[in-house]
């Protein structure tokens, strides 16, 4: 059972992600504009917290499907809360390891991870992971902060930059499709599996 703290620490991040001003900041109806994204693709959001994404994500999949992957349980939680409020029925939440998914192999037309790079020592092998659950062709979203905000969470030691990030994902076989800043704190790269 995690401590108090840790809880209390889960439930003000929680907040943080689900702010107004985090909605203001980076619009996820936006971020999804700017994806390869079909209503009848398959496709899983890894990292998804308590669902910022993932509810934009289902209501834009009217034929699809989300895999909704965390590893913390308060998470999924909040995420399947959220998905029930909104009566979602194409959401599927969950619980992942860090770089093993619950979802079939070469069966998803696209994934989202969405500021979980930072958060993670295995950005290879996580990136190897998302690769092999896409079909050939499939798409990959990262988000992650910008390193010129010398500002805010997480602390710029731990960014990943685009330009490493982009060398992690060729190491890995993805093509480089786009990069495109979001807004003065965030980027996204938008990769393709061959």
């Amino acid at each position: 059972m995690p401590e108090k703290r840790d809880l209390n620490d889960i439930e003000a991040r929680i907040k943080r992600l689900l702010s107004l001003e985090r909605q203001e900041l980076l619009d996820p109806f936006e971020v999804m504009a700017f994806l390869p994204i079909e209503s009848h693709h398959q496709v899983a959001d890894i990292g998804c917290g308590p669902g910022y994404f993932t509810i934009p994500l289902a209501k834009h999949l009217l034929f699809g499907k989300v895999y909704a992957l965390d590893v913390l349980d308060r998470m999924l939680e909040e995420t399947r809360k959220r998905v029930k409020a909104s009566y979602l029925g194409n959401v599927e939440v969950l619980k992942c390891g860090e770089t093993s998914f619950p979802v079939p192999a070469r069966s998803l037309d696209g994934a989202l991870i969405a500021f979980v790079m930072h958060e993670t020592q295995k950005r290879e092998e996580l990136l190897q992971a998302a690769a092999d659950l896409l079909k050939p062709g499939g798409w990959l979203a990262v988000l992650e902060w910008q390193d010129k905000d010398e500002e805010g969470v997480p602390s710029p030691d731990r960014r990943v930059r685009p330009k490493e990030l982009e060398a992690l994902a060729r190491k890995v076989g993805f093509q480089v499709r786009q990069r495109r800043e979001l807004n003065p704190k965030h980027y996204m790269v938008l990769l393709r599996n061959p």
